[in-house]
């Protein structure tokens, strides 16, 4: 269903508003493989959904970007964490679904060998 809906344009959040167990394991993957986000509440008295709902799609949004990661000769990428996926060509590039301004992307950088910086 995510593959659809990014063929189609569309970055699905999903709102969850409940104080039970509620099986959202499985309903993440829709969000997170579309570029979306998914946000639960405890309940509607005392939360933000109404202004998160407003919010939502009145920001600016960016859809299928990529990503390139490029660094010095001393660096290589270790561990990348932010919803996109690697490129299976290309070294280090990234696919981004869906991108907006809270968007957040991390990555670990490991020496490329053992000396670390070296002297030309």
């Amino acid at each position: 269903m995510a593959a659809v809906a990014v063929q189609a344009g569309v970055c699905v959040d999903i709102f969850a508003v409940t104080n039970e167990y509620t099986d959202l394991a499985s309903l993440k993957f829709i969000s997170i493989e579309s570029g979306g986000s998914l946000f639960l509440y405890a309940n509607t008295d005392d939360s933000t959904l109404p202004q998160d709902m407003y919010r939502m799609p009145s920001r600016p949004y960016a859809f299928t970007c990529v990503l390139r990661l490029r660094t010095s000769t001393e660096f290589k990428p270790g561990h990348s964490y932010g919803h996109f996926f690697p490129d299976p060509q290309y070294e280090n590039v990234q696919h981004i679904i869906c991108c907006d301004f809270f968007a957040t992307y991390a990555y670990d950088f490991d020496f490329a060998n053992n000396v670390g910086f070296y002297r030309y």
